[in-house]
This record gives structure tokens, C-alpha cells and sequence, in this order.
């Protein structure tokens, strides 16, 4: 009802093409459609029934260069959980979605990264909240927010790795 009663107020108030709600824990995470940067697509709704780590993150964003390599080590450390790094920001210099062979060439400067890269549309930060980079959502295995975590430092990091520990 919430979001219903938001929605109104936002396009009655002229203000339509901002989002007029927020992902919260307990939502079914929005379907996330996305080029695999080796290939074949990534749709979330097609994924396994495990937890779920999904990054977004930016070429262009430090903290996402820190980040990335540690969640390839979770990855590695939690095989019963999922890991996914989206990447979700138009290129600023045209307004256009980056290309794979950018996404790839970033991901191989990194000291590593999860192994499902994607480059999403810049839309996914509207129906995922993004506010800024890099952004993680935790999902449980039915695909609902167990966690959202904006940012990355010790605190970020510690977040993830309770979380991890109780799947």
C-alpha cells in the first residue's frame, strides 16, 4: 500500500520520472537482464535457487576496483552462494551504455572478480535504488533482499561477511 500511495504522490506532484519508491529487505528483487561479458546472458529469474551476491558496480569507480577482488574471494570461500558483478552506469562522455570490450578490459586490470560479469543498462539503478557505486544487494535463495549495502569500507565488509556466514 505504501508504494501505491508514494507512486500517486510522486506522479500527481509532476515528479513521474523520478523513482517513487525503494527497494527494501523482504522485496522480491526486480529482474536483472544482462550481457555476459563472456558470452550468453545473465537474467536473475533464471538463476539457481542459492543465495545470492549481486555487485554493481562502474568502471570508472575506486572503491569498486577494492571491492571487486574481494568478493572473488568470498566467492571461492562460499561455494553455496552466488556471486554477481553487474555492471550498471552509462558512460558519461556519450550518455551510452559502455562496451563489453571496456567492461572486460577493467575487469582484467582488477586482481580478480567475480566470474559472472555482466553489463547491465544504466535502467537496473532505477529498479535497484542506486544511489551510488559501488551498490550490493544480498538476496536469499527465493530471490528476495536480505540485504542492501551501499558502498564500500570495514563496515560494508563486515556486513557481507555476517551475512555469508549465515548461509
Amino acid at each position: 500500500m505504501r508504494r501505491i500511495m508514494l507512486y500517486v504522490v510522486c506522479c500527481i506532484g509532476g515528479l513521474s520520472s523520478l523513482p517513487c519508491w525503494s527497494l527494501e529487505v523482504g522485496d522480491a528483487a526486480p529482474n536483472i537482464v544482462a550481457i555476459n561479458i563472456n558470452g550468453g546472458i545473465l537474467s536473475l529469474k533464471r538463476t539457481k535457487k542459492t543465495p545470492k551476491v549481486i555487485n554493481f558496480f562502474w568502471v570508472e569507480c575506486r572503491p569498486c576496483k577494492k571491492e571487486l577482488p574481494l568478493l572473488a574471494e568470498k566467492e571461492e570461500q562460499y561455494k553455496n552462494v552466488e556471486f554477481y558483478a553487474v555492471h550498471a552506469e552509462a558512460n558519461p562522455d556519450t550518455g551510452d551504455n559502455y562496451e563489453v570490450a571496456a567492461v572486460k578490459q577493467f575487469i582484467a586490470s582488477l586482481e580478480g572478480a567475480p566470474k559472472t560479469v555482466a553489463l547491465g543498462s544504466p535502467l537496473l539503478k532505477e529498479h535497484y535504488d542506486i544511489k551510488g557505486l559501488p551498490h550490493t544487494v544480498l538476496l536469499s535463495a527465493n530471490n528476495r533482499v536480505d540485504g542492501i549495502i551501499r558502498g564500500f569500507n570495514r563496515k560494508t565488509k563486515k556486513q557481507i561477511q555476517a551475512w555469508l556466514e549465515k548461509q
